[in-house]
């Protein structure tokens, strides 16, 4: 299995319908993308699986990752519809962080962006399922040393998009080098919203419908006989 490798799960998680779902009634649209993890550093993972959509609903799946001696997970899943654009990681581990989720899910619709964690913790400190933006902690590692996690990180882009990543992480190894990965990430525009459609003016009635109008007297001169 390659890392570009992308498997259809049927059942496996209920995302697509959820997002067809939120496309079809928002009134925006945009360029949205997402994927389910990467990793810089000693272990490079590229964006996986990644998805674009500028118009219509993209879906892609991963069932695990190769080998590797960082992350272990059982699937990956993005979407990426007009504006709207959501990711999710399932069964995560990654041993050297001692960080581990049940689900992992960061959401992206017309420029507002959040995030969801279930069972989630590191170092046997549970992490917030609805963390504010930006939500920065530092936890000691065995082993490891301190380990940065920011939860529902949030970045404005240049061009006006947004970018929500429910959990980036950041950690030292014994080469000296950095560790980062970005676990569920998800990338929205703010979209144009369709201008609502103005009312049709109904002409005014002076007379009640169903009522004849009330005659009015004009004045004439009548010819008189006899």
């Amino acid at each position: 299995m390659t890392l570009t490798a992308s498997v259809a799960i049927a059942g496996a998680i209920a995302v697509p319908a959820t997002i067809a779902a939120t496309a079809s009634a928002s009134t925006t649209t945009g360029t949205a993308s997402a994927f389910g993890l990467s990793a810089n550093g000693l272990v490079n993972i590229p964006q996986t699986p990644a998805v674009t959509s500028t118009s219509g609903a993209h879906h892609k799946s991963l069932v695990q990752l190769p080998a590797n001696p960082l992350v272990k997970l059982k699937v990956l899943h993005t979407s990426a519809s007009g504006s709207t654009s959501r990711a999710s990681v399932v069964d995560l581990q990654v041993l050297k962080a001692a960080l581990s989720a049940h689900l992992i899910t960061a959401k992206c619709v017309g420029g507002e962006g959040s995030s969801h964690l279930v069972k989630a913790s590191i170092a046997g400190h549970r992490l917030a399922a609805d963390a504010a933006p930006n939500s920065t902690l530092n936890v000691p590692v065995q082993g490891v040393g301190s380990v940065s996690v920011v939860l529902n990180k949030q970045v404005h882009n240049s061009d006006g998009s947004l970018t929500v990543t429910a959990v980036e992480v950041k950690l030292g190894l014994a080469t000296g080098k950095a560790q980062t990965i970005d676990i569920s990430s998800a990338t929205c525009s703010a979209g144009q919203a369709t201008p609502p459609q103005q009312p049709t003016p109904t002409p005014s009635q002076s007379t009640p419908p169903g009522q004849a109008p009330v005659p009015t007297p004009v004045p004439s001169d009548l010819p008189v006989t006899g």
